[in-house]
């Protein structure tokens, strides 16, 4: 590697290192949010479709 590019390269792998936690967390909440999101249309899904079948009776 050149000498222009080595000092580049240090920086960005100490950011990458420090920010690898970061990321690793936020993709983890993303799952999980987008879990309970979709847990939570299902759910009202079935609550509309149970309700609906009870007012036709």
């Amino acid at each position: 590697m050149s000498r222009f590019f080595e000092p580049i390269h240090d920086r960005a792998s100490r950011l990458a290192d420090a920010a690898q936690p970061v990321i690793i967390a936020m993709g983890t909440a993303g799952l999980t949010g987008g879990a309970m999101a979709a847990l939570a249309l299902f759910t009202d899904r079935a609550i509309q479709s149970r309700a609906a079948a009870n007012a036709a009776r």
